[in-house]
């Protein structure tokens, strides 16, 4: 999505990453090799690279991944950054327990327990599921304390479902108290599917503000073609609720190449709009091709607008591209390169990832 679209949810990312993280480890149902390493490596101008792997390790009572980040230290050597490890337990035929650890290290080569996150999830009979994940912090002394707490419960109703995320945080009393939540309900109907979201924020008055609505439709085929409109609103200078946004997602796949546009529609001063939309401000074009040895390739074009000259023509002002290819049984590489226009309109390499 755009950069005006993920900053402005930067809080709500911020508040429930780790706990989403868990569960999305913990529901994961991927069946497969036992083992899986998956190794990056991110190289910027003279700056030596640094790696990062991720390692999976399956079994029937369940799953263990340890993801982990290297980079140079003082010395020059290359030594462990960050490291998750993330243990999922099925503990009855509907029900798992994830354990999520993130470890930092020092100077030293010391490992030390940032914070950890319990994750229970269950699946009732009639669909609806249920989970709840606390996420603890070591103080200065070893002991640990409850610093957050996430409540999902997602239920069917008729053609569609709702779900419903609750968002607890420390108050100045070190209770927890609930200070943000979402509601997300969709339809279906045909081939099409129709979806509202909300999300809501507690203020410094105690007063409940809703800091974002969502509506949209998916029309999917089933087969190739695919296609999202999604409106978004924000609270304005005012604190009502006005037009933020509108995205327009097409893709379409074939055995061997998948394609994506996505063109963001926003407010722009003195830049008018059309069919009823604010004026085409972002566009993102994605081609993703495999190839016979499983390789894939996959190029993505930025378009945008002059922020000194707005009503000019967009044109494409970042390209990336990403290999990924196998280098031995479940072991892959992930390549990218990334081009951006210099001060003379000139795409240049500006990092490798």
């Amino acid at each position: 999505m755009t950069r005006e679209r993920i900053a402005c949810l930067g809080f709500w990312i911020l508040a429930t990453a780790t706990a989403a993280a868990a569960q999305q480890s913990s529901n994961t149902t991927e069946s497969g090799p036992a083992s899986r390493v998956t190794e990056r490596r991110y190289a910027a101008g003279n700056i030596e690279s640094w790696r990062a792997t991720h390692a999976r390790d399956a079994s029937p009572a369940g799953d263990v991944t340890v993801d982990a980040i290297d980079g140079p230290n003082v010395d020059g050597r290359m030594a462990r950054r960050q490291e998750i490890v993330t243990a999922t337990t099925r503990t009855a035929p509907n029900a798992t327990e994830t354990r999520r650890d993130v470890f930092g290290f020092g100077g030293d080569g010391r490992r030390t327990l940032l914070e950890t996150t319990q994750s229970q999830q269950q699946t009732l009979a009639n669909g609806d599921t249920g989970a709840v994940h606390d996420t603890v912090t070591p103080d200065l002394n070893g002991h640990t304390r409850l610093t957050s707490r996430q409540v999902d419960q997602a239920r069917a109703n008729g053609d569609g479902r709702e779900s419903d995320t609750t968002f607890f945080s420390q108050n100045y009393n070190d209770r927890l108290r609930e200070s943000a939540r979402s509601q997300y309900t969709e339809r279906r109907s045909g081939g099409s599917v129709r979806y509202e979201s909300m999300q809501q924020i507690r203020d410094v008055n105690d007063r409940w503000q809703t800091s974002e609505t969502r509506a949209g439709e998916v029309q999917d085929d089933g087969v190739s073609e695919r296609l999202e409109e999604e409106t978004i609103q924000r609270p304005d200078m005012d604190g009502n609720l006005a037009l933020a946004e509108m995205n327009i997602i097409r893709s379409s796949r074939t055995k061997d190449q998948e394609q994506s546009v996505v063109e963001t529609y926003a407010p722009i001063t003195d830049v008018q709009g059309t069919d009823g939309r604010p004026p085409l401000s972002e566009r993102i074009h994605r081609t993703t091709t495999t190839s016979a040895d499983g390789t894939r390739f996959t190029v993505e074009e930025l378009e945008a607008r002059s922020p000194v000259s707005p009503n000019d023509p967009m044109r494409v002002i970042q390209r990336t591209e990403t290999t990924v290819r196998p280098t031995g049984t479940e072991q892959w590489v992930t390549e990218r390169r990334v081009f951006e226009r210099d001060v003379n309109g000139r795409m240049q390499l500006v990092r490798i990832e």
